[in-house]
């Protein structure tokens, strides 16, 4: 990480753990991870209590990029490799 502070994905306390995927994008809009149906909700932004259980400096270099909070519009199964599908 740019930021000088080394960690797993999770250690970042995600439920899911992805790469290339503009998340602020998804706001608003249903994606499709798996079996799953989504709609996402806000963003998730860092901690002081994330930086408790983790590491100094993590709020400040995750910020902008902590993830987003979904609501479950349909449950299933995901599985490690499935895409994040949505329309453009």
């Amino acid at each position: 990480m740019e930021s000088g502070i080394d960690i797993k994905p999770g250690d970042a306390r995600r439920n899911i753990v992805t790469t290339g995927v503009d998340l602020n994008a998804l706001i608003g809009r249903e994606f499709r991870i798996g079996e799953v149906r989504l709609r996402g909700v806000r963003p998730c932004e860092p901690c002081s209590h994330l930086e408790k259980l983790t590491k100094r400096g993590i709020k400040k270099a995750l910020a902008g990029r902590g993830g987003l909070r979904a609501e479950i519009l349909f449950p299933g199964k995901i599985r490690f490799g499935d895409p994040v599908e949505f329309n453009h």
